[in-house]
């Protein structure tokens, strides 16, 4: 009932804020009206207003990112109706795994794919190891919910995530901050902007780091420091963007990234205390913890106990071109990428310092993908059109060498993806007011694999060598209806699909069989508005979802009796929901937002020979909300202030389909604040921030050990409470 109250809360704030806004009552009469910002989004693969585009979808902006203090690409869920955002099973705070309105996939091995496509300027990002950018000089960042199958492609059955990098402007400039913090943390950012030949090439370089003591302790550590969550990372991006001509552009643009951390604290939420000694947590209910004296504690991530090095090695790196080429009645774009990664990361499954299921993992992965759109307006201008065609392939290694209560399992995994689609969407206009959009895409994937298992030196998959075919036509068709220039209504219905594959962790050939592709079916209707003279925004959108064949990954037990991890088709589910967003700006110096999501997903129909804890789909909060203000006051003539504040809330879920009650995460708050001071019109400014001011503790992964005979609950925990100052520049 308290999340229930907590979102009722919430979705009365917003509606009180909007009456009052719509009223009239908040504003001085005297005061101009001051419009909220407009975000231009390719969400449709061309640019146009947010809020003239027929999909749930939530922007940021490159200002609203810096004045909030976001870091990472992972704390935007704090801020968008039902999406969640996790580190998965691999623990690493480098790792992004996202869920929207339920849809998702926990699971960090090469050969299970995200729910959730992530995209950096276009270019699709297959693991989710590696996937939680830090976000220096980024344009914007899109979330688009519900499936994106026919523009954006594979893997995007429950959503998208797309991250826009700002492009080098052709004008000198320079611009960073330096931040200082609790957990010893600093970090550095600086965004050099260039002109090398005035009107054709200009150059961006962007550089960042960031170490930290990490936010958790490792009491008895083995192998290395006992900091857990810390930070040893550097990165950095060259841009070159080229115009040769008018209508010729290409943008090329380098990336690498080195993190040499420890991974996120963990330790048992729950276990049988006669067995071992694990961390010390207490949650007030039922997941109480025996402490390592054998004692209750509350809520401390510094006197945790593995006995597994907590290694966080990764290495990411990528390069693309894309080329713009207008040939007159047509725009061609081609995306042309490679991205790579390496990866070492040690974890302790059990959560204690006793050898029940220790890991550690050693892995590789390169993708190149080739995407065409040729896009065009036709009929005197009442048609928008698009074709294209994608072509993606991708090798990974999954190297995995595991102490399960005291024996040495082996698993070498090789997998390698080919994936084919062709693409076409076209948005026509019956009046001025009336649009129709229509999509097809057709997606065919090759998968291969082959594992080699050994148990105790004895082999168990010798050679396991297949491969599978996987296609679909996916299509979407929306209809919107432009009823004033604020007001937009829309409706649509669309496809979503993710190719099967084959489980990446088979303890005998049998576990080494397929699993199907997943399906979708969306439909989905909204409206959006901009209200009083523009200082009102408010966006609503309902959806249902029938979704199938899910693909989900848990820990269970063979019909011997022994622990295995599988990867399969659990069973399908419908969803439904509904998400509120509200921004408004009562005066010229107050800015408030506040979101709200619903996603019902307590009616999962197992397949016969899956047992499920809770009909539900992991880490899928029924209940999101939020909101927040900013407040800016001048001081004097010459300086202003800025008071943020922010509070997001989500309601319980569960880390995966096994859902036994104890791996439940009861739900959080998380509230944040921060104050900026800066001169009028001035290009520095000095922030002092707080993030997760109460010091919540809670779960941003667990792994359900007990349907495996491991007497535990794993939780892996998020950051606690940090404060810190930044000094940011632009010149």
């Amino acid at each position: 009932m308290r999340q229930v109250r907590a979102s009722l809360m919430a979705g009365a704030a917003i509606a009180a804020m909007a009456g009052a806004l719509t009223s009239g009552r908040a504003f001085a009469q005297e005061e101009r009206a001051a419009p909220l910002d407009t975000i231009t989004v390719t969400a449709r693969k061309r640019e146009e207003n947010v809020q003239q585009t027929p999909i749930a979808l939530t922007a940021f902006s490159q200002a609203t990112l810096e004045d909030r203090q976001i870091f990472n690409v992972n704390e935007i869920a704090q801020y968008v109706p039902n999406l969640q955002a996790s580190y998965a099973a691999g623990g690493s705070t480098a790792g992004s795994s996202f869920s929207i309105r339920g849809i998702g996939q926990a699971d960090f091995i090469t050969t299970t794919d995200p729910g959730v496509g992530t995209y950096l300027d276009g270019v699709y990002l297959a693991r989710v190891t590696g996937a939680a950018l830090e976000l220096a000089d980024i344009e914007r960042i899109e979330v688009l919910r519900g499936p994106q199958g026919t523009l954006f492609g594979r893997n995007t059955i429950g959503g998208a995530v797309s991250v826009v990098t700002a492009k080098p402007s052709g004008e000198f400039g320079l611009k960073g901050e330096l931040t200082a913090g609790s957990f010893a943390r600093f970090q550095g950012r600086a965004i050099l902007d260039a002109p090398l030949v005035e009107d054709v090439l200009a150059a961006k370089i962007a550089v960042f780091g960031k170490t930290s003591n990490g936010y958790g302790k490792d009491i008895e550590p083995l192998g290395g420091s006992g900091d857990l969550g810390a930070d040893d990372d550097i990165a950095g991006r060259i841009q070159l963007r080229f115009t040769p001509g008018d209508g010729i552009e290409f943008n090329l643009s380098g990336d690498y990234s080195r993190r040499r951390g420890t991974q996120a604290p963990q330790g048992r939420v729950f276990f049988d205390p006669t067995s071992a000694v694990g961390m010390i947590f207490d949650d007030g209910g039922a997941n109480d913890v025996i402490g390592v004296n054998g004692d209750v504690d509350s809520d401390d991530l510094d006197r945790i106990a593995v006995d597994t090095p907590m290694t966080d090695d990764l290495d990411v790196y990528g390069v693309s071109l894309i080329s713009d080429f207008d040939l007159g009645g047509a725009d061609l774009k081609l995306i042309t990428a490679y991205r790579g990664l390496e990866s070492q990361s040690g974890q302790d499954f059990d959560g204690g310092n006793d050898p029940i299921l220790n890991q550690f993992i050693d892995s590789e992965q390169w993708q190149f993908s080739q995407e065409i759109q040729l896009t065009g307006v036709a009929m005197d201008g009442a048609l928008d059109w698009l074709v294209g065609g994608y072509f993606f392939t991708e090798d990974g290694r999954f190297d995995t060498d595991a102490n399960i209560t005291g024996t040495q399992v082996l698993v070498f995994t090789n997998n390698k993806t080919d994936s084919y689609a062709g693409f076409a969407q076209g948005t026509y206009r019956l009046r001025d007011r009336f649009a129709v959009t229509g999509g097809l895409r057709y997606t065919s994937e090759t998968k291969k694999i082959d594992i080699d298992t050994t148990f105790g030196g004895f082999p168990l998959v010798t050679d396991g060598i297949d491969q599978k075919t996987f296609d679909a036509l996916t299509a979407k068709g929306s209809l919107e209806f432009q009823a004033t220039e604020d007001l937009l209504l829309y409706a649509s219905i669309s496809q979503g699909f993710r190719s099967g594959g084959y489980n990446g962790r088979p303890f005998s050939p049998t576990d080494l069989a397929p699993f199907d592709a997943e399906r979708s079916l969306s439909y989905e209707g909204g409206v959006k508005s901009d209200l009083a003279d523009g200082r009102l925004r408010l966006n609503l959108a309902g959806f249902f979802n029938k979704y199938d064949d899910v693909q989900l990954t848990a820990t269970t037990m063979d019909s011997m009796g022994g622990f295995i991890v599988i990867t399969d088709n659990a069973g399908e589910i419908n969803l439904y929901g509904f998400e509120a967003e509200m921004q408004a700006a009562p005066t010229d110096a107050l800015r408030l937002f506040a979101q709200l999501g619903h996603t019902n997903t307590d009616n999962l129909k197992p397949k016969t020979g899956f047992t499920i804890g809770a009909n539900t789909l992991p880490l899928a909060s029924e209940w999101t909300a939020g909101g927040g203000l900013e407040y800016t006051v001048p001081l004097g003539d010459a300086y202003e202030a800025t008071f943020g504040a922010d509070a997001s809330y989500r309601s319980s879920y569960y880390p995966q389909f096994n859902n036994s009650p104890i791996a439940e995460e009861d739900g959080y708050t998380l509230v944040n604040a921060r104050l900026a001071l800066r001169p009028t019109g001035g290009a520095w400014s000095l922030t002092f921030w707080g993030k997760n001011l109460t010091d919540e503790v809670y779960r941003s992964f667990g792994q359900d050990g007990q349907g495996g005979g491991t007497p535990a609950v794993v939780a892996i925990f998020a950051p606690t409470r940090e404060y810190g100052v930044t000094l940011a520049f632009d010149f």
